[in-house]
């Protein structure tokens, strides 16, 4: 439910009330001070004295103010750091994890138009390289190339000829689109690299597996059948890995509608209750728009981006996934992980796309609320990544989360904006930005925002944060 209660803007315009009522406060009182000096006095000021004290003085006090306020604030803020030793900041956040079921992101893997890894993506990102281009192949109405979002990794013959006789041995006959079939390669690539680090990392050395929760995010327009015999293929793809076929479980075909990334998460999420089975999670999320039907279509809603229609979607694909288990599985492993949770997630009551006005208040309010839960303040957040892409009013809405809740995020470094390189493409952006958030939380050493704001409706946020 949206609410109107405190935005962003509001903030900012409080803030300039507050710091203009100051400054012309201290003129006045230095001003009223000066003149009730000189009538006390009988003095008749020179240009030069009235100048000194009626415009150096007030100033000077004004920066004398903002010196002393900057040293409080900044002792304020070292207090902290330095009277807590690294044992009372670890057992600060063990407690953390422990009262709040949190994830831990075991491996991740990423075939998206600018990158097949974690690594790569955030190289591009750097380098100001992950954007969309002009298409060679798709065109609009006026015959004129469209912007998309492309990936190298999403046609393969031979995979597609092996897919196609797998599904015929299963006495599955389903017709795959263009866009579909580039998806599930794209999506089989992410699964077998995944299934192979889960048989190697998380499979227990002698006894029963445990079950392996598959979760493919698949768009929710693509037929029944469709959906169904992608999800058997994916089962199939991570079971040739190691982990037995019966020991991998997926939801019912109708249960994966209209499911998000964050409800998916939030399934897995582990009991903080001791005795509970171990948690193995496989999320893939697979999406393509890379297709002249697809583009036809977004163009008779008017909704693909053109040099007339700047609010548009620029078509897209890719896949992501990732590989998630329970925190005390992970530590005996030994595995390289980051902490995943807590997610929160809301709906706005209109579709952003027909908003007039910015407002960044669900998002803040989500921020605050994973923030909370965790027991980190928004100070101590090093980064954003959001599944943001190029429409102005998503930008905004993102930025009016930083600016002034979380002041200390450069826009220029620490925001990042992967939807500029991925395009349309469904639930892989934002699985994306969990992926890259792994990565960045690892490299920097420190807790990651995630944002979803590009979905119309949809409002999200959760934490990705090195381990304590």
């Amino acid at each position: 439910m949206t609410t109107t209660t405190t935005t962003a803007p509001a903030r900012l315009t409080a803030e300039w009330f507050k710091l203009g009522a100051i400054i012309v406060t201290t003129f006045v009182v230095c001003w009223a001070l000066t003149v009730g000096y000189w009538r006390i006095t009988h003095q008749n000021p020179g240009a030069a004295e009235l100048g000194l004290t009626l415009l150096v003085l007030p100033l000077g006090v004004l920066l004398a103010f903002w010196g002393a306020h900057h040293v409080i604030t900044a002792r304020a803020a070292a207090v902290p750091a330095t009277s807590s030793t690294p044992a009372a900041s670890s057992a600060r956040a063990d407690a953390a994890t422990a009262n709040t079921p949190v994830l831990a992101i075991v491996g991740t893997a990423l075939r998206t138009p600018h990158g097949s890894s974690s690594e790569e993506l955030a190289g591009a990102i750097a380098d100001n390289a992950a954007r969309a281009e002009l298409d060679k192949e798709l065109v609009d109405d006026n015959g004129f190339p469209v912007m998309t979002a492309r990936c190298d990794d999403a046609q393969d013959e031979m995979l597609q000829d092996e897919i196609a006789d797998w599904l015929s041995s299963q006495h599955m006959r389903v017709h795959f689109t263009e866009e579909q079939w580039r998806a599930l390669i794209l999506a089989s690539g992410v699964a077998a690299e995944l299934a192979s680090q889960a048989a190697g990392e998380l499979m227990p050395s002698e006894g029963t597996p445990p079950t392996l929760q598959l979760r493919p995010m698949l768009p929710n327009d693509w037929a029944v059948d469709v959906r169904r015999a992608m999800s058997l293929w994916l089962k199939h793809t991570v079971s040739q890995y190691g982990w037995p076929e019966t020991s991998i479980a997926i939801p019912d075909i109708h249960v994966q509608e209209h499911t998000t990334p964050s409800a998916v998460l939030t399934q897995l999420m582990p009991a903080t209750a001791s005795g509970n089975p171990p948690v193995v999670g496989l999320v893939i999320a697979c999406a393509s728009l890379i297709g002249q039907e697809s583009v036809d279509r977004l163009a008779a809603q008017s909704a693909l981006f053109t040099s007339s229609q700047a609010r548009g979607q620029v078509p897209g694909e890719g896949a992501a996934g990732l590989l998630l288990t329970d925190l005390p599985l992970a530590q005996s492993c030994g595995a390289d992980a980051a902490l995943l949770g807590p997610v929160a997630e809301r709906r706005r009551d209109s579709s952003a796309d027909d908003a007039r006005r910015v407002d960044s208040t669900i998002l803040l309010e989500l921020s605050e609320q994973v923030s909370k839960a965790a027991r980190l303040e928004l100070a101590q957040i090093g980064m954003i990544v959001a599944d943001t892409a190029h429409r102005p009013n998503r930008v905004l809405e993102l930025m009016g989360l930083s600016t002034p809740a979380i002041a200390q995020v450069d826009a220029a470094d620490d925001i990042v904006r992967i939807g500029l390189g991925s395009g349309s493409c469904g639930a892989v952006p934002f699985v994306a930005v969990l992926a890259l958030a792994r990565h960045y939380a690892l490299e920097r050493q420190a807790p990651v925002l995630c944002i979803g704001n590009e979905d119309p409706i949809l409002r999200s946020a959760t934490l990705v944060r090195p381990p304590a």
